[in-house]
């Protein structure tokens, strides 16, 4: 039974770790590079929030309310 006790605490401290790190790396995921400019380093999408527009990777332009 011991072992088993050990095993489960590994597993729960692993998923805990594992989860904190997925947090934490979702911190710094927008840049404002100006005013109305935003930048998803994420996605690679630049949102234009003045005009309600954003711009993805490939360049094409969709609008949003």
């Amino acid at each position: 039974m011991k072992d088993y006790i050990t095993l489960i605490t590994v597993f729960i401290g692993s998923l805990i770790i594992g989860i904190s790190i997925i947090i934490s790396s979702q911190v710094d995921r927008y840049q404002y590079l100006e005013k109305d400019i935003v930048f998803d380093k994420k996605s690679g999408n630049t949102y234009y929030t003045d005009l309600k527009q954003y711009v993805d990777i490939k360049g094409d332009k969709y609008q949003f309310e």
